[in-house]
């Protein structure tokens, strides 16, 4: 009967958290944020064509589609941690961690609790700038798949984030730690991932790096990959060869693609394109390894995190562990099936 009623700490997190003036500035500024991107882009490609270079209505939805994603990405990896780190370590500050767990409420409802408390405010971000889409359709270049594959990597992105900010809560006692710790390993795996793919290339190919699936720990590589692709497939006539994949400083570039030739954002397409394919080069969709990636990393933390957050940390063999451990197995057997029988497109 306990599950059928609503969360309490749901709504106390709600009425809390949307409480005040702060939340609405923080939307607004974002929102406003986003179409300041999106002007910027557009007198790029003005001062393009002005210079004399071919442009054409393709190549602004392009840009326009590049510029949002990687910035919503930006935005979202580093601001849902912010949410969510403090959310049981704020408790134990105001010293009323030791009430709620005098609740009738299990450490599972409080942590779901406060969890998708923080996640809804960010579901409202993500999709409060989807009608920015909109601006990119009327451009062309982009196929509505491609807009409906970044919202996914959002949403994937967002609760691993939230979750791994939610286990440094428990785990740390003082909220300025908790988000320091989760700050940290966010940029660990972002630095990391670019890191391993640097040494692997060096060691073992010469030439133009050919693509890494270690790009799939980094959101900004799975983000640029789903960029990337959209644009291979077509729709704004861009293509890529060897030649100008030499050209690039990191190796990897889009021609056509004013953004992802400039620097530092042709940096981000290390690692991704496939050089050694028969049919030339491709690009390699590290999504599809992100959104597997990401949804058993939140599962995993949710685990830990639902032990952690128990007064007791001795660690027993329980039936939540082996109805988790069933789900993350089911995930990873799922996942391993669409990633290999799944058309790549």
């Amino acid at each position: 009967m306990q599950m059928l009623q609503p969360n309490p700490i749901i709504v106390k997190e709600l009425r809390s958290r949307m409480r005040g003036g702060r939340p609405y500035l923080i939307l607004s500024g974002y929102l406003f944020g986003l179409c300041l991107i999106c002007y910027g882009v557009i007198r790029i490609f003005e001062a393009q064509a002005q210079s004399g270079t071919a442009i054409i209505s393709a190549h602004v939805g392009q840009g326009l589609f590049a510029a949002l994603a990687l910035a919503e990405t930006l935005l979202i990896t580093f601001l849902t941690p912010a949410l969510t780190a403090g959310a049981v370590s704020s408790e134990r500050e105001q010293l009323t961690y030791d009430l709620l767990l005098a609740t009738p409420l299990r450490p599972g409802r409080i942590l779901s609790g406060k969890l998708i408390a923080a996640l809804s405010y960010v579901l409202l971000l993500i999709f409060a700038a989807v009608p920015l889409g909109s601006v990119i359709l009327l451009f062309g270049g982009v196929a509505p798949k491609d807009l409906l594959k970044v919202l996914l990597l959002l949403l994937a992105i967002a609760l691993a984030a939230g979750m791994l900010g939610l286990l440094c809560s428990t785990i740390a006692k003082r909220t300025l730690r908790a988000t320091i710790m989760t700050y940290l390993i966010i940029m660990t795996l972002i630095v990391g991932a670019y890191l391993l793919v640097a040494v692997r290339t060096a060691t073992t190919t010469f030439g133009p790096p050919s693509s890494s699936r270690l790009m799939a720990i980094s959101p900004f590589g799975a983000m640029t990959s789903i960029v990337l692709q959209s644009a291979q497939a077509g729709g704004s006539g861009m293509v890529i060869d060897k030649a100008m994949m030499e050209r690039s400083s990191m190796g990897g570039a889009m021609g056509g693609n004013v953004l992802l030739n400039m620097q530092p954002f042709s940096s981000l397409t290390y690692g991704l394109i496939d050089n050694n394919n028969v049919g030339g080069s491709v690009v390699q969709p590290m999504y599809r390894y992100a959104y597997v990636g990401y949804t058993l990393f939140s599962i995993a933390c949710y685990w830990l995190a639902s032990h952690w957050v128990r007064p007791r940390r001795r660690w027993r063999l329980s039936l939540h562990d082996l109805l988790m451990a069933g789900v993350f197995g089911a995930v990873a057997a799922a996942g391993t099936y669409w990633l290999q029988v799944w058309p790549w497109r």
